[in-house]
C-alpha cells in the first residue's frame, strides 16, 4: 500500500503509513466499514466529517445539559442550607404554639 500523503510503502495490513502517520484504512463510524479512502463510505453513503460535526455538536449540548443540572442542583443546596435557620425556627414556633393551645384547651 503507497501512502497518498508522502509516497512510502507501508504493508496491505497496517492502518496507518509507517513513515508520516496519515490513516491509510478509513473505518464508518456508522457502520464500521473499512475502505482505504476516505470521505464518504461505500456501504452505507454516510459522510464522515458531517458525522464527527452532529456527534460533537451532541456531546457538546449533552455536557451543557449536564452543567445546568449541575448548577441547578446546586443552587438548590445552597438555599435548602440558607433556609436551615428559619425552617428550623418555623418548626420551633409551630411547636411552642401546640403546646401552648394544647395547655390553654386542657385546662378547660
Amino acid at each position: 500500500m503507497t501512502c497518498p500523503k508522502c509516497g512510502e510503502v507501508s504493508p496491505d495490513s497496517a492502518q496507518f503509513c509507517l513513515h508520516c502517520h496519515n490513516i491509510l484504512i478509513h473505518r464508518c463510524p456508522k457502520c464500521w466499514h473499512e475502505q482505504r479512502p476516505g470521505g464518504n463510505c461505500e456501504k452505507c453513503g454516510t459522510n464522515f466529517a458531517l458525522y464527527w460535526e452532529l456527534e460533537f455538536e451532541r456531546s457538546v449540548e449533552e455536557a451543557n445539559h449536564l452543567w445546568w443540572d449541575r448548577l441547578k442542583s446546586g443552587v438548590s443546596t445552597y438555599i435548602q442550607f440558607l433556609l436551615v435557620p428559619f425552617s428550623s425556627l418555623f418548626g420551633i414556633l409551630r411547636l411552642l404554639i401546640m403546646r401552648f393551645l394544647s395547655l390553654r384547651f386542657s385546662n378547660r
